[in-house]
């Protein structure tokens, strides 16, 4: 009986003995599951270009009702927070250490200086307005020293001497606060239109250039051109054409015409030169209008690579986005550049075996710099240093920030350095 327990014992130890190659054989299986998992990931994505433009499809494809419907970002729906969810869902994927280009529309709204702008000129066409006449200046005496020997003012003979009574004469019902804005001819080595802003304080006119409606503040970079009915016909004055009303209509778009009359008319402009153009529009000024009318519009032109070119709303834009081959994920490349600096680092930061890998260093976890010189070398440490602080340390990475990074270097010998960074915003 002894024996035949002794016996069953050691079957059940055979048995139930762990097998030494099991943990070896769970490592391979779990190897050839992630292998076969990785390989599955991949068979059904494409691999990206490294130059492209979102299309529409594209724009579909987020998660952002905004995106989805206008197919662009904004400052409300960034390509920062949505391109890499949408990369992700076209199943595209990219190298390591890559920089992919994605370009795409950006919407930038409309210039609020503009609105204002027009507003204003609305606000004055308001106005009451007069310009003197031949005979006006006559009826302020034609002899000599008078406004109408010569049908204008000069130095001599002020506007301010007579405008006063002559405006109590043409405007007798005028009431406290009214405004009239008077356009005069002035003689100064040459006769020139002169207009001021006049206003009544229930006794007597005076000039007063803070009254009325104030000129909204422009961009230092802009001039203004309001188009006047030469132009129009300089454009030609046949039927379609903008000299025929002297406007502008949907049938005879200003875009179409606005280039070239630029050009003509500032040959000489300098690239980047801006005018904010006024011209005159035939049409319903809102949707719900039932008549047509001329009232102002204005766009803005900037001479680009020698052609005027209209401020658009929408515009493309390009960013780089790096792929995370281990994580299988997109991550958006901060718009930032960094810069050498002898300031007080606030972050300080060595570089991990695993960064080099994102600069194609992974072999020997170093920087070869051999047979390079400084000037070499600082241009060496900002690439590599640049793509491996936006990808891997995105979340410290801010204007302002003052990086000290220390990495290790091979110049025939390891060593290591350290180096002061600032990041500031890439033009």
């Amino acid at each position: 009986m002894k024996k035949l327990l002794y016996i069953a014992s050691l079957l059940l130890l055979v048995f139930t003995a762990c097998d030494p190659m099991e943990d070896t054989y769970k490592e391979i299986d779990e190897a050839n599951a992630e292998k076969i998992a990785t390989e599955k990931y991949f068979s059904v994505r494409t691999l990206l270009d490294e130059n492209y433009t979102l299309v529409d499809a594209d724009y579909a494809l987020s998660s952002n009702e905004g995106i989805k419907k206008y197919k662009n970002f904004s400052s409300r729906a960034t390509a920062k927070d949505n391109l890499a969810q949408i990369l992700e869902a076209k199943m595209v994927y990219g190298k390591m250490a890559v920089d992919y280009k994605v370009t795409y529309k950006y919407y930038r709204g409309s210039l609020g200086y503009v609105r204002d702008y027009l507003n204003f000129l609305e606000d004055v066409a308001q106005l009451t307005s007069y310009e003197l006449t031949k005979e006006d200046y006559n009826s302020m005496g034609e002899e000599k020293g008078q406004p109408g020997k010569y049908d204008n003012f000069s130095k001599n003979v002020p506007a301010a001497d007579y405008l006063p009574g002559f405006l109590k004469t043409k405007f007798p019902d005028a009431k406290a606060d009214d405004i009239v804005v008077v356009t005069y001819k002035f003689y100064d080595g040459g006769v020139k239109d002169i207009t001021e802003t006049w206003q009544f304080d229930g006794t007597v006119w005076a000039e007063a250039p803070d009254a009325g409606p104030k000129a909204p503040e422009l961009p230092a970079d802009v001039k203004i051109y309001e188009m006047v009915k030469a132009d129009y016909d300089s454009m030609g004055t046949g039927k379609d054409e903008p000299g025929k009303y002297n406007n502008f209509s949907k049938s005879i778009p200003a875009a179409k015409y606005l280039p070239t009359f630029l050009k003509i008319k500032f040959p000489y402009a300098k690239e980047g030169a801006k005018y904010l153009v006024v011209y005159d529009f035939y049409g319903k000024k809102k949707k719900d209008d039932k008549k047509k009318s001329t009232f102002k519009q204005a766009a803005e032109y900037t001479l680009t690579d020698g052609v005027w070119t209209p401020y658009s709303k929408v515009i493309m834009q390009t960013s780089v986005m790096n792929y995370k081959v281990k994580e299988k994920m997109w991550t958006y490349v901060i718009p930032i550049k960094f810069e050498y600096s002898e300031e007080k680092a606030t972050e300080e930061i060595t570089l991990k075996d695993t960064d080099y890998t994102l600069t194609g260093d992974g072999k020997y976890k170093n920087f070869d710099i051999r047979n390079m010189d400084d000037a070499q070398q600082k241009a060496l440490f900002i690439e590599k240093l640049t793509k491996i602080l936006k990808v891997n340390y995105a979340d410290k990475v801010k204007v302002g920030t003052v990086f000290k990074v220390t990495f290790k270097t091979f110049d025939g010998s390891k060593g290591t350095k350290s180096v002061i960074l600032k990041a500031v915003l890439a033009e």
